[in-house]
């Protein structure tokens, strides 16, 4: 324990002081961390692979950071927050119809999801389900913003349909699940540079959907 508490201390004190050697080997273990989570999964992945991987033992690793947890919160927390602040920008912008907010807020997303590959597919991939079963405060706190980010485009479908951009005669629940369900699979099969970018992948799924959405096809 006495050993553990002495690398706790010899971490705080490298993060504080910050050398750029330092923070290249975090973002090294990060990058190594989101991939083998990736193609592992979350739960199966030990620290013990990440740092086999990253040529180092696990008590050098353990320099680095805490927990894999800590590895995970790196890779996607800043990727979430940043779509989350993406939507509340759009929720405000009052010149846009709420169609074209949901629109935007799709499109950003698999954006996003390519640009920070694999790490926000990882997240999609785990759903969670297993960081969240740890109930550490962390893991709490994502389960939140997760949910206050599903309160947000659940919100942007629902105003749609009361407006009349979208057709009234499916549940909003649905509607988001069809949608936003089309996103979270493609971390089954989307990887960046093959024949379709993030972005043609999105407005594609949008025409299926717009095109099943519009209130000219309502029952």
């Amino acid at each position: 324990m006495a050993k553990v508490s002495n690398i706790s201390r010899r971490r705080n004190s490298a993060q504080a002081e910050g050398s750029s050697d330092y923070a290249a080997k975090r973002e090294e273990l990060v990058r190594i961390a989101a991939r083998l989570f990736q193609e592992q999964g979350y739960q199966s992945t030990k620290l013990a692979d990440i740092a086999r991987e990253a040529g180092l033992d696990r008590a050098t690793v353990y320099y680095y950071v805490g927990s894999k947890e800590e590895l995970f919160r790196e890779a996607v927390e800043g990727v979430l927050d940043e779509n989350m602040a993406e939507a509340e920008r759009l929720l405000a912008d009052t010149s846009l119809s709420w169609r074209d907010r949901l629109h935007a807020i799709y499109i950003r997303l698999m954006v996003s999801y390519e640009e920070n590959y694999p790490a926000t597919f990882v997240y999609i991939q785990e759903q969670m389900h297993q960081v969240g079963a740890e109930e550490t405060v962390w893991a709490q706190e994502i389960m939140k913003k997760t949910r206050a980010f599903d309160q947000m485009l659940i919100g942007f479908i629902r105003e749609a349909i009361a407006s009349g951009e979208l057709r009234a005669d499916i549940p909003p629940r649905l509607v988001e699940n069809a949608l936003f369900g089309m996103l979270n699979w493609t971390h089954r099969w989307f990887t960046p540079g093959g024949p379709m970018t993030g972005l043609e992948v999105a407005e594609a799924f949008w025409s299926i959907f717009i095109d099943g959405m519009n209130p000219s096809t309502e029952a």
